[in-house]
């Protein structure tokens, strides 16, 4: 394979939304800052180191072959999982609101959960590319990396972030069914998780109860309901152009964490049905484009890879969108690139890296034939501005 430029539109997208991200962080969060911490740029200045070394970030991984991931899958893997033990480690993992999600390291703190989901893609995408010859067997092709695959999960699901799980999974899955295994097993494989899946989901009360909240918000409107009734007394007032950038009435206090995961609800309100739409079509060219990437890279892991790391940008969207709008219940998954955190933007600019090194690689031939297209186009050139012999 050939290194070639980036993808000129992918890192357009990912700089339009993080710097989108940084502008209404700002809008939503002044007033929280002003009343908490005496400054209004608080969450503000925060979240700009962390775009400015995350940006860092993005520029070292994206020159980074993404071959190499392939050859360190074990030390990835390794790290994924010890970051995960090490949250259940007292005075290493930090409890927030019930969940020891984080682990804190001094003034720095960061979702293992976060680095699991990267690190799972990459091994299923290497595991899958090895078991091409025995996809077709379930014992020898599916259950090994499943097995791993599920521990991640189970280590996700006891501290607990369910949502974190459903995503890291999902993205497993399909990266699973683009390297080509049966639908059969793939079924079968939902028939026995989706049961599961909803064991887990009623067997906590809390879990339970944000189910049946979710129908009727105003069944418990201080409690279980009140983020949700709050974040729709945002979006509707909003109209089709919205009160203006910074205008919201529902950050002042009303809305919960309405910098981190119901930021959307304050976009739609400042800036309306347009502006949510604008946001909701960025996503989709995000998805569109790095789908691009992955059909075009050089060989099988390049494919899966960039495969796997867009279908967990678009689940977790689409989580987002859906806690935001009442569809789902309310669960801690962050807007990518536009939501409040340092350690969400990190890893998003982490895996958005990985994408675009992807697309920096094309095969050989398909090198060539760009090649000879740009000699044909020179050589008609040359022969047009020769004078003619007459």
């Amino acid at each position: 394979m050939v290194r070639n430029k980036p993808d000129f539109w992918m890192m357009l997208i990912i700089f339009i939304l993080t710097g989108f991200g940084l502008v209404m962080i700002f809008s939503a969060s002044y007033y929280e800052g002003l009343t908490k911490y005496g400054d209004s740029y608080y969450f503000f200045k925060r979240q700009l180191l962390w775009a400015c070394a995350a940006l860092v970030l993005f520029f070292i991984v994206s020159n980074v072959p993404y071959t190499l991931y392939q050859r360190y899958v074990g030390w990835i893997l390794f790290t994924s999982f010890l970051v995960l033990l090490l949250v259940f480690i007292p005075g290493v993992g930090k409890t927030l609101n019930g969940a020891t999600r984080w682990i804190q390291m001094g003034p720095i703190g960061f979702q293992p959960s976060e680095l699991a989901k990267v690190g799972a893609i990459i091994y299923t995408a290497s595991i899958m590319v090895k078991k091409q010859n025995v996809l077709h067997q379930f014992k020898r092709g599916l259950l090994p990396p499943l097995i791993v695959i599920g521990l991640l999960c189970f280590l996700i699901v006891i501290e607990p972030h369910f949502s974190s799980t459903v995503i890291l999974l999902g993205a497993c899955i399909i990266v699973i069914f683009c390297a080509g295994a049966r639908l059969k097993h793939l079924l079968l494989l939902a028939s026995a998780g989706i049961p599961f899946i909803i064991w887990v989901m009623v067997v906590e009360p809390y879990r339970l109860s944000r189910w049946q909240v979710l129908f009727d918000p105003w069944k418990d409107p201080t409690g279980g309901g009140f983020q949700t009734i709050q974040a729709l007394f945002a979006i509707g007032p909003g109209g089709l152009s919205g009160k203006g950038l910074g205008n919201s009435i529902q950050k002042l206090a009303y809305l919960p964490m309405s910098q981190t995961d119901f930021i959307f609800a304050i976009i739609a309100e400042e800036l309306g049905f347009l502006g949510g739409t604008f946001v909701i079509l960025l996503f989709v060219a995000f998805v569109i484009r790095g789908v691009r990437i992955a059909l075009k890279a050089p060989d099988l892991f390049g494919n899966l890879l960039g495969m796997g790391i867009v279908s967990m940008f678009a689940l977790q969207t689409l989580f987002n969108l859906g806690v935001v709008t009442a569809i789902l219940p309310v669960t801690g998954v962050p807007l990518p690139f536009i939501s409040y955190g340092g350690s969400s933007l990190m890893f998003s600019m982490l895996a958005a890296g990985i994408l675009v090194s992807i697309s920096r690689f094309r095969p050989i031939e398909a090198n060539a034939r760009i090649n000879n297209r740009h000699f044909d186009t020179h050589r008609t050139l040359h022969r047009q501005t020769q004078p003619s012999p007459l």
